[in-house]
């Protein structure tokens, strides 16, 4: 009797053992593969910029599981973003930006399946708790590089999206991360999310690995502002005071001059044309003032450098009007890009040593303008009655000279 227990015993463990092992092949067949969550290689899923230093973390948002790579670059101050999440047709996951971690008021990044399963990213803008209040703007969100990329792994379901973000010129504000899925409904609609959390965003600083968009706009970003810099900021500075205080030196300051003006001009034209290739990867909010003064000091230097070429004589009864006219549109050109230099680089978090070099440079440049000011007053001053043709301040000019 002891015997047969023992065997209806064994035949027992072994029937457990069968439908054990037949319920985790059923389940292993109806269950997508897993995702490797944080130790994926993204390689072949990011290819905008290098992820080898972000930061993973993950997230249970209901029953499944969010995946955030990030790292806020010291240099650009711009953050590059991966999140994965589940994903299946008809469904939702979207990565939101709060200020106060409520879903009101806030931008999130939504990705979705397109009829072709194609995943597609999206920023809406979510001004209520309706559907018809979240609205899909393309606002908020202030990339870098070019919009979103979205990849998709058909094993897993998961849809990884990457992005490079400028927040200090995004309406967005990264206080917290908000993350969810739900339903799409039928027109593309987003239903209501299925689950939801918000947590506290600490994006950790460090140096993305190049190349990477943001790196490229931060080299882009340096030539254009070095090249203004040099140009408007030391160049024709320069050739301005040597037209005005070094007359005494004819003709040497004449041409002095206008190899200063005409290799100012050549770096003017050279941070035009890196300029516009910036706004094609990057639109900040003072963007417009940026380039609308811009603009109009370009067609200032342009009006100057037309000026010499339709100078009129020296004994012409126009040349003192033209002497007027080239001093005064020479200094104002001057005055407006000091402004814009510095609009510049409060737009593009200009390094210390980027600021305090042009601080620089343009505090020596007013000392000496000061200085040899008031030397040229002096001059005139002791001159006799007879021997003073015009005070100082007639004559003329800034940038192209009197000649």
């Amino acid at each position: 009797m002891a015997k047969d227990m023992r065997s209806r015993d064994f035949g027992a463990s072994k029937l457990a053992i069968w439908l054990w092992c037949v319920a985790i092949t059923v389940l292993s067949l109806a269950l997508p593969a897993s995702s490797q969550g944080c130790n994926t290689d993204l390689t072949s899923k990011v290819t905008k910029f290098s992820t080898a230093n972000l930061l993973c973390k993950n997230y249970p948002v209901g029953a499944n599981q969010f995946y955030i790579w990030a790292l806020k670059d010291n240099a650009t101050q711009v953050t590059s973003i991966v999140y994965a999440a589940p994903l299946t047709t008809n469904y939702w996951a979207g990565l939101g930006f709060s200020a106060d971690g409520t879903m009101v008021g806030s931008t999130a990044l939504i990705s979705t399946l397109n009829d072709a399963g194609v995943p597609v990213a999206t920023v809406y803008s979510l001004n209520g708790r309706s559907t018809s209040q979240v609205v899909a703007t393309g606002n908020g969100l202030s990339f870098v590089g070019g919009p979103p990329g979205a990849t998709y792994d058909q094993a897993s379901q998961t849809v990884y999206v990457s992005m490079q973000v400028d927040f200090a010129n995004s309406t967005a504000k990264p206080t917290f991360l908000l993350m969810a899925y739900g339903r799409q409904l039928a027109g593309g609609q987003l239903a209501q999310h299925d689950s939801r959390i918000s947590t506290s965003a600490q994006f950790l600083s460090g140096v993305v690995a190049p190349p990477s968009a943001a790196s490229t706009l931060d080299h882009k970003a340096k030539i254009h502002g070095s090249l203004n810099i040099l140009g408007w900021g030391l160049l024709l500075p320069i050739g301005a005071m040597v037209a005005r205080y070094g007359r005494g030196f004819d003709p040497a300051w004449f041409y002095t001059h206008i190899a200063f003006q005409i290799t100012g001009f050549a770096c003017i034209i050279a941070g035009v044309a890196t300029g516009v290739e910036l706004t094609k990867d990057i639109q900040p909010k003072q963007l417009n003032g940026h380039r609308g003064l811009g603009i109009f000091i370009f067609a200032l230097a342009i009006l100057q450098v037309l000026a010499v070429v339709l100078r009129p004589k020296k004994d012409a009864k126009v040349r003192k009007y033209w002497n007027w006219y080239h001093h005064w549109v020479g200094r104002l050109a001057l005055f407006l890009a000091v402004i814009n230099i510095f609009v510049g680089l409060k737009m593009g978090n200009a390094e210390r040593d980027f600021k305090v070099g042009y601080i620089s440079i343009l505090a020596i440049e007013l000392v000496a303008f000061v200085i040899l000011e008031i030397l040229l007053w002096l001059r005139w001053n002791r001159q006799r009655p007879s021997q003073q043709t015009s005070p100082p301040e007639d004559q003329a000019f800034q940038f192209g000279g009197g000649v």
